[in-house]
């Protein structure tokens, strides 16, 4: 799951739900900046994701959170 709502995150860790969570966490942007911000980081995030459940990205860094 992709969001950029925090409650998601309250429940990966409380329940492990959904299974794998991607948190956005750019404050407002838009959907062109969001496109821009993701779509180089794809092969890094689908690599991450084999290994990780939960990844964080901001504007400038990917986060893994164990």
């Amino acid at each position: 799951m992709v969001t950029k709502d925090a409650d998601f995150v309250a429940s990966f860790w409380l329940r492990r739900l959904p299974p794998k969570l991607l948190l956005i966490s750019t404050g407002n942007i838009s959907n062109d900046e969001l496109q821009a911000l993701v779509a180089p980081n794809l092969v890094r995030l689908e690599a991450l994701f084999r290994s990780h459940s939960f990844v964080e990205m901001n504007r400038s860094a990917l986060t893994l959170h164990v």
